[in-house]
C-alpha cells in the first residue's frame, strides 16, 4: 500500500473550512444559550461565546450587522438565541459562528441569579465571620426544621438519640421544594427562635437532590432568615458541589443531615468522661488548697502571739500608758506657753495706751498750727480776697478795671461790688 504525502496544517484547516463552510445544516440556523466572555473593542466587532450545560460556542457580530441591533446591551449572563453561519477561522484553527442577528431569550443563567444575590448580600454583610454564633457545646433542646416525611428527619433524630439520648428534639415541620418551600422554611426558623421552646440550637435542610430541588435554600428571604436567627443554626442541606447561599449565613454548615446532628449532638459517653476530668481536676486542686491552708496555719500558729497573747496584750497597754503620759506633758507644755504669751501682752498694755495718748496730743498740736494757717482763719482776722469776673484773685489795683464788677470773699461770706473811678 502506496503511503500519502503528509499534509501542513494549512491544508487540514483549508479541508476542514470546506467542509464546514459547505454544509447546509450549519448555515442560516439560529442557535441559543448563554452569553460569556463577552467584549467590544475599538474596531466595533462584538465577541463573544454561547454555552449551554456542556459546550460552547465562539461567536462573532460583526459591527456591519450588530449595528442594527436595537434590543437590551448585551452582557455576559444573558440567554439569546443568535442566527448566523458556521465557519472556521484559519489564523486560530478554531470554529465560529457570524452572527447577524441576536434575539433575548430570558434574564440569563441562574447560577448567576445566585451569585448577583450573594455579592448584594456579602455586601450588607449577611455572611461576616463576626456575626457567626458559636454552637452551644451542650444543648438541651435541638430544634429541627426540615421535611416531617424525608430521610434528613430520620438520620438526624436517629444520629441524636444514639449519641445523647436525653435530648429534647423539637421539629417544626416545613416544605424543603417547590414554590411554597420558601415561605415554609422561613416559619419554621421563625417558630423555633420563640423563646418559650428554649431552643439551643437549630438544625435547618433536607437530604440531597437535583440543583433545582434544593434552590429553596438560595432563595433570600431564607437566607435572611438563617442569618437573622437569635438561635445558633447549622445548615444541612446535602450536597457537595452545588453552592447554596443558607450554607453561607448559617453559623455552621455540613454536607448531611448525618453531619450536622454529629456536630450539634456531644456523645453521652463524651460528656461523661469530660465530667470525670473535671471532677478530678476540681480533687486536685481543692487537695492543693486545703494543703497550702494547713501550712499557713500551722506557720501563722507558730508566732508569738498565738504562744504568749497575754504578754503582747500588756506590751500594747503599756505603751498606750506611756503614749499618755507624753500626751499629758505635751499639753501642759502648751498651756504653759500660752500664759507666758498672754502676761506678757498684758503687761504691754499700759506702755501702748501712754504711746497713744503721746501721738493724740501730738496731731492735735500739728491740726492747731495748720488751722491757724489757713486762709479762712486768716480772713477771721479781717483780712479778705478779691477776684475779678474771671475768677482770678486781685492783688492790686491795677489787675482791675473801672465800672468792673469783683466779688470779695470774707470770714462771714461774699459779696459783689463795682470798682468807681478811674
Amino acid at each position: 500500500m502506496e503511503e500519502s504525502k503528509p499534509l501542513s496544517v494549512s491544508e487540514v484547516t483549508r479541508i476542514l473550512k470546506t467542509i464546514i463552510t459547505g454544509s447546509k445544516d450549519l448555515k442560516n440556523i439560529w442557535v441559543r444559550g448563554e452569553i460569556s466572555n463577552y467584549s467590544k473593542p475599538n474596531s466595533g466587532h462584538i465577541y463573544f461565546s454561547l454555552k449551554d450545560a456542556t459546550s460552547l460556542i465562539r461567536c462573532t457580530f460583526f459591527n456591519y450587522s450588530n449595528k442594527n441591533y436595537s434590543g437590551k446591551p448585551l452582557s455576559d449572563g444573558m440567554e439569546i438565541q443568535v442566527y448566523g453561519a458556521v465557519t472556521l477561522y484559519e489564523a486560530g484553527g478554531s470554529y465560529n459562528l457570524n452572527v447577524t442577528r441576536v434575539e433575548e431569550l430570558g434574564q440569563g443563567d441562574i447560577l448567576l441569579q445566585i451569585e448577583r444575590l450573594k455579592q448584594k448580600l456579602t455586601a450588607e454583610g449577611i455572611f461576616d465571620p463576626e456575626n457567626k454564633r458559636r454552637i452551644p457545646a451542650f444543648p438541651k433542646t435541638l430544634g429541627i426544621a426540615t421535611s416531617p416525611s424525608g430521610a434528613a428527619i430520620e438520620d438526624i433524630i436517629k444520629v441524636a438519640r444514639s449519641r445523647f439520648p436525653g435530648i429534647n428534639i423539637l421539629i417544626a415541620p416545613c416544605v424543603v421544594q417547590g414554590e411554597d418551600a420558601p415561605d415554609s422554611i422561613v416559619s419554621a426558623i421563625h417558630e423555633l427562635n420563640r423563646p418559650e421552646w428554649g431552643v439551643d440550637v437549630i438544625i435547618a435542610g433536607r437530604g440531597g437532590g437535583s440543583f433545582e430541588d434544593l434552590m429553596a435554600f438560595n432563595d433570600e428571604t431564607v437566607v435572611r432568615a438563617y442569618a437573622n436567627s437569635r438561635v445558633p443554626i447549622i445548615s444541612a442541606v446535602g450536597h457537595q458541589t452545588d453552592i447554596l447561599l443558607s450554607d453561607f449565613a448559617a453559623d455552621y454548615a455540613t454536607p448531611t443531615p448525618t453531619a450536622a446532628a454529629e456536630h450539634a449532638i456531644p456523645k453521652e459517653e463524651d460528656i461523661l468522661q469530660f465530667l470525670s476530668q473535671l471532677e478530678a481536676r476540681l480533687r486536685t486542686s481543692l487537695s492543693a488548697r486545703v494543703s497550702s491552708s494547713k501550712d499557713r496555719l500551722r506557720l501563722v500558729s507558730g508566732k508569738f502571739i498565738f504562744k504568749e497573747p497575754m504578754q503582747l496584750l500588756n506590751q500594747r497597754s503599756q505603751r498606750v500608758d506611756e503614749i499618755g503620759v507624753r500626751l499629758q506633758k505635751a499639753v501642759q507644755n502648751k498651756l504653759s506657753l500660752a500664759r507666758v504669751k498672754w502676761e506678757r501682752y498684758t503687761n504691754l498694755t499700759p506702755r501702748i495706751q501712754n504711746i497713744l495718748s503721746h501721738k493724740k496730743q501730738r496731731a492735735e498740736f500739728l491740726f492747731s498750727k495748720v488751722e491757724d494757717l489757713s486762709p479762712v482763719s486768716t480772713m477771721k482776722r479781717g483780712y479778705s480776697i478779691v477776684r475779678n469776673g474771671k475768677g482770678k484773685i486781685v492783688t492790686s489795683p491795677e489787675q482791675t478795671k473801672p465800672e468792673e464788677e469783683l466779688q470779695i470773699l470774707l470770714a462771714g461770706g461774699t459779696m459783689q461790688v463795682i470798682r468807681k473811678g478811674k
